[in-house]
This record gives C-alpha cells, sequence and structure tokens, in this order.
C-alpha cells in the first residue's frame, strides 16, 4: 500500500514532483511489491543523504541524472527502475520463491527493465510515421491533462495500479520464457540441417536469441494446431519479419492443389505470401518443402 505524505520527516521514500514516467511509476511500483506499505513524498528537489530510499530525483544510489550514470553491459545507462531492480530484484523473486530467480531475474530485466531504461534515458527509438504506444507512453497518459483539473498523486497512484499489473504480467511471462529456454536448450543439441523440430508447439522464438541458437538454425518445424505440421523461418534479429532463408517465391499466397502443383510437395498446405511460414500434412513433406528452398 502507498501512502503519501507532505511532511518530509515521515516520508520513508522520495522521488520527483511534476510530469511522471515509466522509470518513477515503475520504481514505485517495485518498492511496494518489495516493502508492502511505504510513505511516500514527492518533492521537486532533493538531496539525497543516505536516510531514505530516494529513486530518480537526489543524485544519489538510485538515481541516474548523474554526469557518471551507471551502464549495463551493453553500454545502456541504467534508470532508477533498472538500479532498483539490480539492488532488490533476485531478493524479491527469491522471497516470492520463483523457480530459477537467477534466470528469471534476466528475462524480466529483457523484457521489461531495460526498455523502461532505455526510454528514459532518450536511447530507444521506433521508427516509424505513425504513432506507436509503448509502455513508457502509456504511462504518460495517466498524467494530469492541462484543461482538467487532476491532483497529480491521484494520476500517479493510477498509474502505479496500472504499472502493478504489467509487472505481474510480465513477471509470469519471464518465468513461462525460463521454463521454454530450458525446453529449447535441450532440444538444441539435435539440430540437424538447421533445422529445429520440435514435438509440440511452444513460443520458441524468445528462447532461440535468448541461447544464442539463432546463429545456428534456419528453421523451426513443430505440429501445427490446426493439423499437421508447419515450419518457420528464422528472422534476422528478434522480433523481425526478414528471414534469414525465405521459401521459395513462387509459392507466395499459395494453398493446397495449387501450392502442391508449384512446389511438386503432395500434401503442402500453404506458403505465406511474406514467406515466412509453410504447412504441410506430415514431417516429411514439411522437410521437403524447407530442402527446396535450401536446395
Amino acid at each position: 500500500m502507498i501512502t503519501f505524505t507532505k511532511d518530509i520527516n515521515e516520508a520513508e521514500f522520495i522521488t520527483h514532483a511534476g510530469n511522471f514516467h515509466a522509470d518513477d511509476v515503475f520504481s514505485t511500483a517495485l518498492l511496494e511489491k518489495i516493502f508492502g506499505n511505504i510513505s511516500l513524498i514527492r518533492l521537486k528537489e532533493y538531496q539525497d543523504d543516505g536516510t531514505k530510499i530516494a529513486y530518480d530525483i537526489g543524485c544519489g544510489k538510485f538515481d541516474h541524472h548523474q554526469v557518471e550514470a551507471k551502464k549495463r553491459n551493453d553500454n545502456l545507462h541504467f534508470c532508477s527502475f533498472g538500479l532498483l531492480w539490480q539492488e532488490y530484484g533476485l531478493a524479491y523473486l527469491k522471497k516470492e520463491q520463483v523457480e530459477n530467480p537467477e534466470e528469471t531475474f534476466k528475462v524480466f530485466d529483457d523484457l521489461l527493465v531495460k526498455s523502461i531504461d532505455a526510454f528514459d534515458n532518450g536511447e530507444y527509438s521506433l521508427n516509424s510515421d505513425f504513432n506507436i504506444y509503448t509502455i513508457s507512453t502509456l504511462i504518460e497518459l495517466f498524467r494530469p491533462k492541462y484543461d482538467q483539473d487532476d491532483n497529480e498523486d491521484s494520476c500517479f497512484l493510477k498509474a502505479v495500479t496500472f504499472a502493478r499489473n504489467i509487472f505481474e504480467l510480465v513477471l509470469q511471462e519471464a518465468i513461462s520464457k525460463v521454463k521454454i529456454i530450458e525446453k529449447i536448450k535441450s532440444k538444441s543439441a539435435h539440430i540437424k540441417n538447421r533445422i529445429l523440430i520440435l514435438d509440440e508447439y511452444i513460443p520458441y522464438e524468445y528462447a532461440l536469441f535468448h541461447l544464442k541458437i539463432d546463429k545456428k538454425i534456419d528453421f523451426v518445424v513443430y505440429p501445427s494446431n490446426r493439423g499437421g505440421y508447419a515450419a518457420h523461418t528464422v528472422p534476422t534479429k528478434y522480433k523481425g519479419f526478414t528471414p534469414k532463408v525465405p521459401f521459395n517465391y513462387k509459392w507466395a499466397g499459395l494453398r493446397d492443389k495449387e501450392l502442391q502443383k508449384v512446389s511438386g510437395v503432395n500434401t503442402a498446405r500453404f506458403c505465406h505470401r511474406s514467406l515466412f511460414l509453410a504447412t504441410a500434412d506430415n514431417l516429411e513433406d514439411i522437410l521437403k518443402l524447407i530442402y527446396k528452398c535450401k536446395a
């Protein structure tokens, strides 16, 4: 539970007043999870003296506005959320008895914390001509509107509630991905001809790049939930759509008999027009479609 105070002597936690961002909002949600009840004051100015937990303000341990701000191994700067996660995240996961907490700590950081850090530090960009909402820009929607007389602290609490829900969803996603990583790791020893064959469909994409076995394979094959087998190309980058080895351009958008005639594969069923997915009725034929691309 978060309790606001106007008296700094009553506050145990301090962040900045004014416009809030994903950084201070998610930091607050994290601190609430770690410490339970927190008394918070939002100030315009503060010099951290180490007697309270100050974040995103004060030039102390959990601020990131100093000249010599702390960097990650990939040279991206931490923001306050990242600094707090580094300090408390692993202990929190262990307290919650999360399975494989060390790996979950890393995956959660990769899924959520790093992106918020990068956005807040201006080290993240979206090269599109249209608006794309991110977690960071969605948090900004909770700010008081210029034509409304909203209480700033009330708006901040609404943003924290939203962040709390996102935090839980991403944590569950991280826990799930860690399990998938272990499964893909066990399968990676059986890669043949740059093809990974799975005995069930699992959301494997993140694990490929996390384990860096994306460099060893061009296709992933799995039983389709619509019947038969599917083959998916491996993209050139995570979340990318450009396949390293596309399916034959002559097959683009074709189905059933038309695809079977052009490809010469008896049970071929479908090839996506963007050439990253194909299906067939059995494993033998889906592999034939792949080998025809790789020939």
